[in-house]
């Protein structure tokens, strides 16, 4: 029997629940776009998103439209990753037997099957082993543990789970077996003992980027192994082939596709399209995905849910299987049973939605929906409180009643976190663990009304706009600037995903030509925009809304853009996300802090605020420093990164006098030591030391490269080339500065592949008989426009006179 939906009183409720959303207009960031739109030769709009995306300065905006696998981080920046390969080493030399322990999901899998193929290629006695999501849950069990003691396992590696696993890594130690966790769920206060733990959300982990998925730390873990003990069969030119299983559970798990995140996504998409792996070729076959070029939303919506929909209704094994088999026939039944328990994770998914929206249409809906049932399966509720989620803009708890025991899933919304809000009700909980925003739960039965009202207690002291959809609207555009160049500048942010959402424009008022139902039950509608239906847009599930937009002569659009291909002819379409005779729009409160604000040096110096104090041509020792009793921070431009330091410990902690040291290289070190002063309060700044810098320095500074230095690492590479190809480069010595802006260039130009490594890389050299145009390099045109603009501000720097 379904319990029923908790009811506030209906003064505590958000009443009616209301579908238009708020359309939210982005505010322009000015000088940062324009300076995109010149150094980058983009579109105002593309550079516009760019900036509200936190891409302020051209360098940031290349590394993010050009990813590079060069920008990988060392897997032993991690603390415990020495330690692990340490231990696995003296394993391989054992001859130990070594179990991967998993999980059930997409992430989990992956994870599992990438780690598994890099062990048994390097020798190990490997096996590997995912829980059956029914009969043992999620993590490590003791169990299990128990099971691989008895049959001779000496290492136990998790991963995508672990780091809550207190109890059970201390059975395992306890049986003789050491473990090495590789995990990236929020770590508890008291961590588990184990051997080694591979978490860059671990305090003090020493990795940089802390949003990988499972399947990323596994690859990690690999990373680490193919380095240490590579062969010449197996070694870290063949990490590029692993890519395409790090970017399906990447895409699967939803984390952010940013920073190294996207960089994996990015190539092992490409990667797939070409992939080794024998079970997913079959799967994307299966999916009608084979031989295409392929999006992340294409596996997120079409080739994870096969492989997840194993482990949601049955067992993983199956996918395990899949990712695994080598056997082209055994590949293809099992991509073809995949789709089958996919089909019917889809009806089991459609009846409990069903179920749960009449619940709750029965009453006001509260603003956290609590609802359970002893018939539900529990391998779906995670996704029907997803689409819950859409439908009621509200964080969704889904309860399967077993019994005196219940296990649940939660989604939230922005800005309610959800791990922080389920640890409100830790004490009703048997176990509990996951991200912001998703978590699995496990609690008696008869804790599940004071879970309800529990949770919605807390909620009450969120605003009630917390509840109110907001539509994030990056850019308004009229509709002829609509066009196939700006969808393919739009592209080149991809992929795209949680993190980094597909940008989202509008048109307000645009004319309606036409309007009509398609799809077999007639549940979308086509429409033509413009006074000649010249321009096409679609709308997926918008069926019951026919009649209403019939009516309009115009209307207000949101949309995203994408290619309509028919008959070998390409059009752009617009893809609507929203639509509505008059929106609702509304100006984003987003905060422009760090915006430019001086984008002339006369301006900046003439700043009324600021006491400006001229000592540019002064010698250290004729600063009249004499007698100062305030504060003195400097901001230090004679080394290569600028830095802020304090120069005495007097004075008050706010004002004080500022020194900006040193010529500063570029406008934008010259902006931010500004900036940081002001901060502190200080509003005296005596500019000092003002030598003209190298030349040499400022170009190292702007990331720019002449000629003769590519064309002298260009024939280093190529040379190299000769010798073997592909070809190991760097390590001993390690790679320069100059080298890794070069391979960029070179990269970027279609000369070089990097096919692994990080400290260490294997390159390999793709012949072309084309001439080098290093004006068709960003990373190099970039480059040489800062530099130009440096010396530029630098002389006008010089040559003001500050009165």
């Amino acid at each position: 029997m379904v319990a029923a939906v908790f009811t506030l009183p209906y003064n505590e409720s958000l009443g009616e629940y209301n579908l238009k959303r708020i359309w939210s207009m982005q505010q322009s960031f000015g000088t940062t776009s324009e300076t995109l739109h010149d150094f980058l030769g983009i579109s105002p709009v593309v550079a516009e998103i760019l900036a509200q995306r936190g891409f302020r300065q051209p360098e940031e905006a290349i590394e993010f439209l050009r990813p590079t696998l060069l920008n990988l981080f060392s897997p032993f920046c991690l603390h415990d990753m020495s330690k692990a390969i340490e231990r696995l080493s003296l394993a391989l030399e054992r001859k130990e037997k070594v179990l991967v322990y998993g999980d059930y999901d997409v992430d989990g899998v992956t994870s599992t099957t990438l780690l598994y193929k890099v062990l048994r290629d390097l020798g190990f006695q490997a096996v590997a082993y995912i829980p059956n999501r029914q009969d043992e849950g999620y993590g490590l069990h003791a169990g299990a543990i128990e099971r691989a003691a008895k049959a001779g396992v000496c290492v136990l590696i998790t991963v995508d789970c672990g780091v809550t696993a207190v109890s059970e890594v201390d059975l395992a130690r306890t049986l003789g077996i050491d473990v090495i966790v590789t995990d990236h769920h929020e770590p508890p206060e008291v961590l588990p003992e184990a051997f080694a733990i591979l978490n860059p959300k671990v305090e003090n982990s020493g990795y940089p980027f802390c949003d990988l998925a499972g399947v990323g730390v596994a690859f990690k873990l690999a990373q680490a192994l193919l380095q240490s003990l590579g062969t010449g069969d197996v070694g870290i030119h063949t990490e590029l082939e692993l890519l395409d299983l790090v970017a399906l559970g990447t895409i699967a798990d939803l984390v952010p596709l940013v920073g190294e995140n996207r960089i994996l996504v990015h190539y092992g998409l490409l990667q797939m399209e070409k992939t080794l792996h024998t079970g997913l070729e079959a799967l994307l076959e299966e999916c009608g995905l084979k031989n295409k070029p392929l999006k992340a939303g294409q596996i997120g919506f079409m080739v994870a849910p096969r492989i997840n929909a194993a482990g949601r209704m049955d067992s993983a094994r199956a996918g395990l299987e899949l990712l695994l088999t080598m056997d082209p026939e055994r590949a293809r039944e099992l991509a073809r049973l995949l789709t089958r328990e996919n089909q019917v994770r889809q009806e089991t998914e459609k009846e409990i939605l069903a179920e749960a929206i009449s619940l709750l249409e029965r009453e006001p809906i509260p603003r956290v929906i609590v609802l359970s049932a002893n018939h539900w399966h529990h391998g779906v509720i995670g996704i029907v409180a997803s689409r819950l989620v859409e439908r009621y803009y509200r964080p969704v708890f889904l309860i399967a009643e077993e019994g005196e025991v219940a296990k649940g899933s939660a989604r939230g919304i922005a800005g309610y976190p959800v791990l922080e809000q389920l640890s409100t009700q830790a004490h009703l909980l048997t176990k509990f663990g996951g991200h912001r925003q998703a978590a699995g739960f496990s609690l008696p039965t008869e804790h599940i009304q004071q879970l309800r009202e529990g949770l919605n207690q807390e909620a009450s002291v969120f605003k009630e706009t917390l509840f109110q959809e907001c539509l994030k609207i990056d850019r308004q555009i009229p509709l002829e600037a609509v066009s196939g160049g700006l969808l393919r500048e739009l592209e080149q942010m991809a992929p795209f995903g949680f993190g980094n959402p597909g940008p989202i424009l509008a048109c307000q008022g645009i004319p309606v030509h036409s309007v009509s139902a398609v799809g077999k039950d007639r549940s979308h509608i086509k429409f033509r925009f413009g006074a000649q239906g010249e321009q096409e847009g679609i709308a997926f599930r918008l069926g019951e809304r026919l009649n209403e937009l019939n009516s309009a002569t115009k209307l207000d659009v949101a949309f995203s853009l994408d290619w309509n291909t028919f008959r070998g002819h390409e059009d752009v379409q617009l893809m609507i996300k929203d639509v509505h005779a008059e929106a609702d729009w509304r100006e984003s409160s987003i905060s422009l802090e760090g915006e430019d604000s001086y984008s002339e040096i006369a301006v900046t110096l003439e700043e009324p605020q600021i006491e400006w104090l001229d000592w540019r041509k002064l010698k250290r020792a004729e600063w009249p420093l004499h007698g100062v009793e305030d504060q003195i921070w400097v901001w230090d431009t004679t080394g290569y990164e600028p830095s802020l330091t304090r120069w005495n410990s007097v004075g008050e902690e706010k004002g004080g006098l500022g020194l900006i040291l040193g010529l500063p290289l570029t406008e934008e070190d010259f902006r931010e030591g500004l900036d940081k002063l002001r901060q502190l309060g200080i509003y005296r700044i005596a500019l000092a030391g003002f030598q003209s810098p190298l030349e040499e320095r400022v170009r190292q500074r702007c990331k720019s490269l002449v000629r003769e230095e590519l064309v002298r690492i260009f024939r280093v590479l190529s040379s190299k080339s000769k010798e073997g190809n592909p070809f190991r480069f760097g390590g001993d010595p390690e790679i320069s500065h100059k080298e890794r802006i070069a391979l960029k260039i070179f990269e970027e130009l279609g000369l070089i592949r990097c096919l692994g490594g990080t400290d260490e890389i294997v390159l390999e050299w793709v012949p072309t008989q084309r001439k080098l145009n290093l004006e068709s390099s960003l990373r190099f045109r970039s480059g040489k426009e800062r530099f130009e603009r440096a010396l530029k501000f630098q002389h006008e720097l010089l040559a003001f006179a500050v009165e």
